[in-house]
């Protein structure tokens, strides 16, 4: 069967590897195949063939750079959105569609967090002991950062991950929180982050944007909620 890459069915960039695939067969074939038409010996033939090995190393390097470093630039837009949206303070578009397909994967997901959480009983109840198995990101451009990060120190938390691009420090005080977090340690998030002058947060998706943060303080953006206060 005769398989061609039709570039307009490439929608996805994690597809973009596979068409990367297919190239890199096309081009050590054509390769090889020329070099087996041409006298045994000559430099051109061996140049082919020493470009033909050498090709496939550079392609797992590529590759292995494209699944490390740039990981969240192969999700869809609809996931790198929120991830620029979080992490930076660069101006977000969606669609109709992409914004009613995100609201509706939140709910599924939060709905599979509460069912994973009804049969799955929280072992750690003590707010400090929740807070200090949590990976924590503050934003550079907070003044009281180091404040902050005092009082993650004194929970017992090893340290924290600072993001926020140079001289952009965020407009409103936004914790965003994991929405895998169970309803425990979200409780005790948002209680600390109400201590820290915190007053507004919003959820985010860490699995799918590749961050190993599950809280992030001083993130960009709007605040889907208040942080309710308790009664003086």
């Amino acid at each position: 069967m005769d398989h061609k890459i039709q570039p307009e069915r490439i929608l996805k960039p994690i597809q973009l590897l596979g068409a990367w695939l297919a190239g890199l067969l096309a081009i050590d074939s054509c390769f090889l195949i020329a070099a087996t038409r041409m006298p045994t010996g000559t430099w051109e033939s061996q140049a082919l063939t020493i470009a033909a090995i050498a090709n496939v190393p550079l392609f797992l390097l590529a590759v292995f750079l494209l699944q490390t470093k740039f990981r969240p630039e192969l999700q869809e837009d609809l996931y790198y959105s929120s991830y620029i949206n979080q992490k930076t303070n660069a101006p977000v578009q969606l669609t109709k569609e992409d914004a009613a397909l995100l609201g509706v994967q939140q709910r599924l997901d939060r709905i599979e967090k509460s069912a994973v959480a009804a049969i799955s009983p929280q072992a750690e109840s003590d707010a400090t002991q929740l807070l200090r198995s949590l990976k924590f990101g503050i934003n550079r451009h907070l003044e009281d950062r180091e404040q902050i990060a005092k009082r993650l120190a004194k929970i017992g938390s090893l340290g924290y991950a600072p993001f926020g691009p140079s001289n952009e420090p965020p407009s409103k005080r936004v914790v965003s929180v994991s929405r895998h977090l169970p309803e425990d340690a979200v409780r005790a998030v948002l209680q600390l982050a109400s201590q820290l002058g915190f007053r507004q947060f919003t959820y985010f998706d860490n699995a799918f944007e590749e961050i190993d943060e599950e809280v992030l303080l001083g993130s960009y953006g709007e605040g889907e909620y208040e942080i309710a206060e308790p009664d003086a």
